[in-house]
């Protein structure tokens, strides 16, 4: 999946001259009639997709997200800013995996980079600037890199962070995992929705999320709309990048403030 979200919030924040994100990450969004910004911290909009059935019952593991039925290729969606998955805890949250390579040596090796110079317990905040400082290279030409390669090489977008931020919370006893979805971005002027990734860690009792990629943002609010987890995350781990990608909107309309 390519993440073309900081180029993208570039253009919309800063007004810097870049080219035009792919069609494939941004997601057609409307305000309502007579809807104007700043917008609320709850908001409340349609959602349209080939599969609003499959999508509204995905959206029922997430706190404060709620979901009814207009059609059959649209919902009607309620939000806060940051949801919060009522998932249960899993092992699998806490374990190496083929995805999150907590075993190789570049792994490990940026791992210590932060174990060695925090003290526990750790902020969130701690942890997702890590993150977002390691990373050198803000590149789009990845597919969709494992923890151990993203380590090696420093570089990608928003499914690399999501990965190495997975990895650093599993490495610091926090049970973590990958998201797929949309993130609902509003400027001074203007919002925007992208496909995003970001990383959920469970955190004091609670699912917590973690965006390393847009850590230190300017924009006014991020409202965050989980399509799927990454599930899957053996050798096979494509079927749950496919899943995610089907349950994303085509369009988002009538935004408007709850």
């Amino acid at each position: 999946m390519r993440c073309l979200l900081f180029l993208s919030a570039l253009l919309i924040f800063t007004g810097a001259q870049a080219q035009s994100p792919s069609s494939l990450s941004s997601v057609t969004i409307e305000l309502d009639a007579g809807q104007s910004l700043p917008l609320a911290s709850k908001i409340r909009y349609e959602l349209v997709s080939s599969n609003a059935k499959k999508v509204a019952q995905e959206l029922q593991g997430w706190k404060s997200i709620g979901v009814s039925q207009v059609d059959d290729k649209s919902l009607l969606i309620t939000m806060t800013e940051q949801p919060h998955s009522s998932c249960d805890l899993r092992d699998q949250y806490s374990k190496t995996s083929f995805v999150i390579d907590l075993e190789e040596e570049s792994t490990k090796r940026f791992v210590a980079g932060f174990t060695k110079g925090s003290n526990q317990p750790w902020a969130l905040e701690e942890l997702t600037e890590y993150v977002h400082s390691y990373i050198k290279n803000t590149t789009y030409v990845h597919g969709f890199n494992i923890a151990s390669v993203v380590a090696a090489q420093r570089a990608g977008d928003c499914t690399e962070y999501a990965v190495l931020a997975t990895a650093l919370a599993r490495s610091s006893n926090l049970p973590s995992r990958v998201v797929i979805g949309t993130v609902i971005i509003e400027g001074k002027d203007q919002v925007a929705a992208f496909g995003h990734a970001w990383a959920e860690v469970w955190h004091k009792g609670q699912w917590k999320i973690v965006d390393a990629a847009l850590y230190g943002s300017t924009a006014v609010k991020h409202f965050y709309l989980p399509a799927a987890e990454l599930e899957k995350e053996g050798p096979g781990f494509t079927m749950s990048l496919l899943k995610a990608v089907t349950l994303m909107p085509t369009k988002i309309k009538r935004l408007r403030d709850f």
